[in-house]
């Protein structure tokens, strides 16, 4: 059984996908930099170093919120460029890697992400 081949259809799926994000992270971003400002008042109305700290804290979860997304991004980008059906072997049909026992198909996953982290033995 072949794997099944994306087409290029639904563009404009994709673009209100991407709009949606994009407009989520907005959203999001916006409310911590809220948060923040309002720790910061909080802080100055009591003197306080904990509130200060708090509205430090959530511009930097707003800072990593964003560069989380364009990661994410950039990672898509790349995953889908190396997402092409692989070439077909002329002598016979195409086979994934040889399950150990008691190893199910989920797990392929992990070992495909130990080994983009660096983590794997082999």
């Amino acid at each position: 059984m072949t794997p099944p081949v994306r087409t290029s259809g639904g563009g404009l799926g994709r673009a209100l996908r991407i709009a949606l994000v994009v407009l989520a992270v907005a959203a999001v971003v916006a409310v911590m930099v809220r948060l923040s400002v309002w720790q910061w008042d909080r802080g100055r109305a009591r003197g306080s170093l904990l509130n200060y700290s708090y509205a430090v804290e959530w511009l930097a979860f707003a800072v990593l919120t964003v560069v989380g997304a364009v990661r994410l991004w950039r990672e898509g980008r790349s995953v889908a460029d190396e997402e092409r059906p692989p070439e077909r072997p002329a002598g016979g049909p195409l086979v994934g890697p040889p399950l150990q026992p008691g190893q199910e198909l989920e797990e392929l996953t992990w070992v495909r992400l130990r080994r983009r982290l660096g983590l794997s033995r082999d």
